[in-house]
């Protein structure tokens, strides 16, 4: 049997979609090839189980081992992963989470799920030294600043929601969880600091909307100048312009 062939039967057997490859595994007296495929297949679950717990460590506490560990499983065998890099594993449980009857009543866990996705992504970013030239930005004509599109540092990510999931990430960090009323929208900037600590920056929904208007390289003038004149400022003092063009 050529080693592609039985790879594919293997990765086949570890998600229940086949046993052909019981025929390739030795039988000892001790364990049966189906009993030793059955470890295999456990050691496998628990292996990305584990790498999950890592990323989605706040909402395993929320949802409690035993069922995290159970949600994991279904998702695994549903979502297999389709690379040998297992961190960048697990996009997408959110929204497995927002599908489950059980959490219809909590939308809070899938929310924090998926803002630790956002935190994850956010730590592998490169971290980007530019910075604003306000001198040169001075100096630009009326007409130049009508053409201007900011530029936003590569180290960030926007993140809203909701559900006041910043208020539960700072319950969940100090371990004084006690119940309350987070259904209040919340706008964050996720920002990856030098010594790659994530900053949380909190952020108005204006100034989180002119904020989403810049990424999406919007000028000055497609931009509301009554939103920008109001909130540009606090973006400026958050650091979370780094540079500019004219179009």
């Amino acid at each position: 049997m050529k080693l592609k062939q039985l790879q594919t039967q293997f990765a086949d057997s570890l998600f229940y979609e086949g046993d052909a490859i019981t025929e390739s595994i030795k039988t000892t007296q001790q364990i049966s090839p189906d009993q030793r495929l059955q470890i295999y297949r456990n050691s496998f679950i628990m292996g990305v189980t584990e790498a999950l717990v890592i990323t989605y460590q706040h909402t395993s506490s929320l949802v409690g081992e035993d069922f995290f560990n159970a949600v994991c499983r279904t998702f695994i065998l549903q979502n297999p992963p389709k690379e040998n890099n297992i961190i960048t594993y697990g996009k997408g449980f959110s929204c497995y989470l927002s599908a489950l009857p059980q959490l219809q009543s909590m939308p809070y866990i899938s929310e924090m799920a998926r803002f630790e996705w956002a935190l994850e992504q956010t730590c592998n970013t490169p971290v980007s030294v530019l910075q604003l030239d306000l001198e040169k930005l001075g100096q630009l004509t009326e007409d130049n600043l009508a053409n201007l599109t900011f530029s936003t540092p590569t180290q960030i990510t926007l993140f809203e929601s909701e559900q006041n999931i910043a208020l539960l990430y700072e319950m969940l960090i100090a371990e004084q969880v006690q119940e309350t009323d987070l259904n209040t929208p919340c706008y964050l900037v996720l920002k990856k600091q030098p010594d790659f600590k994530i900053e949380l920056i909190s952020l108005d929904k204006l100034s989180f909307r002119l904020l989403q208007q810049i990424q999406a390289g919007k000028t000055l003038a497609e931009i509301s100048r009554d939103g920008l004149e109001a909130q540009l400022p606090h973006l400026l003092e958050q650091a979370l312009l780094n540079g500019f063009t004219i179009k």
